[in-house]
């Protein structure tokens, strides 16, 4: 009788509950819709008197935002706007708007204890181009409640505007995720500025280093600087193995050796500790992939033995170096009729069938 009544207590107060969750989700539906109702009214009124001022950057005084869904309206207003045209400069006329009106109250939004809130500010900061926000965007990275997230944005923005203190930022800075990290390098570091990074290279955490390679890899930055730096981590047996790696893939990348012998000698570092071990393979997949992008024929005859490693994706990357060399189909079809190894010929006889660009 007493589990009766219990049950019937519990699936009253389940009931009420789903009601209350029910009645929120009504009233929260229509304060939606009646926000959304101001801010087309008040978008309606005004939209003429804003056009006239993203040409002219005069008079906008009249749709001045004073409540908080005018400033909503702008915001999408201007973001619609911009996903159509690019800023210029920090004399464009939303940007000056933004750093006149929006300012003010992105500064206390960045105090809200409301995480989405404080994205959201963000997220217009950078739209906007707001550089006269850099100081509180600093202090904010500094605050208890910034989240990693947040950190991660406004590390975005202040490489995105060019922030002079930005390399000693990045000294002190937390590990992030790689595809962050790239999407904030990549506004960071180009051909007119890479030189500084160089410099300071060796000072940066090795989540940093590794980024950069991949940079100076994917927007095929070039100097002298790069290349000793590059050549430098391959000789350095204390280098961190996965930098290497890196190092070795953007060289080949990059497709230039100050001097072929350069990786024989990496070779001959390597082999007198690691380079025989399974955790090895990737690094000799590497070494074998740029010997096919500097085809020097001085490389045939290690191509030749790594054709036989214990690792098959050795194995297929010495065999397609070896095809990348004007006579390679020759080379191909010698290992094929003629080593010791199976799995050598079987790879051969593979590659022997592909194409090449000097057939």
């Amino acid at each position: 009788m007493i589990d009766l009544i219990l049950i019937k207590l519990l699936a009253g107060a389940f009931f009420i509950v789903l009601m209350v969750i029910y009645v929120y989700l009504v009233w929260r539906k229509y304060v939606n819709q009646a926000i959304h109702k101001r801010k087309g009214e008040w978008l309606s009124k005004h939209e003429q008197a804003i056009k006239a001022y993203l040409l002219t950057g005069k008079n906008c005084e009249s749709f001045i935002p004073v409540k908080r869904y005018q400033f909503e309206a702008l915001e999408d207003f201007f973001s619609a706007y911009l996903s159509n045209f690019k800023l210029e400069s920090e004399e464009d006329t939303i940007v000056v708007f933004a750093e006149s009106y929006f300012a003010p109250v992105y500064k206390k939004r960045l105090r809200k204890g409301n995480w989405s809130t404080r994205m959201n500010t963000l997220y217009f900061i950078d739209l906007f181009q707001m550089k006269s926000m850099k100081s509180d965007l600093l202090r904010h990275l500094k605050r208890r409640k910034c989240s990693p997230e947040e950190s991660y944005l406004i590390y975005h923005v202040l490489a995105a505007f060019e922030y002079d203190q930005f390399e000693d930022l990045l000294k002190g800075s937390k590990e992030m995720p790689s595809f962050l990290l790239i999407q904030v390098m990549s506004r960071l570091i180009d051909q007119h500025n890479v030189e500084g990074y160089l410099d300071i290279f060796h000072e940066l955490p090795l989540y940093w280093q590794k980024g950069f390679l991949d940079i100076v890899r994917e927007k095929n930055l070039r100097s002298e600087k790069i290349q000793q730096l590059l050549e430098s981590l391959l000789l350095n047996d204390s280098t961190d193995k996965e930098l290497r790696i890196r190092a070795l893939k953007t060289i080949s990348s990059l497709g230039c050796l100050t001097s072929p012998e350069l990786i024989m000698r990496m070779i001959e570092i390597k082999e007198e500790n690691d380079w025989n071990t399974p955790e090895a393979a990737v690094e000799k997949m590497m070494v074998a992939r740029l010997m096919g992008s500097i085809k020097n024929d001085c490389y045939i005859p290690y191509l030749e033995r790594l054709i036989s490693d214990s690792s098959y994706n050795v194995r297929v990357e010495a065999a397609k170096s070896i095809r990348k060399f004007k006579h390679g189909k020759v080379t191909l079809q010698e290992i094929a009729a003629s080593h010791e190894d199976l799995y050598a010929r079987e790879i051969a006889m593979e590659w022997m069938a592909r194409g090449t660009v000097y057939e």
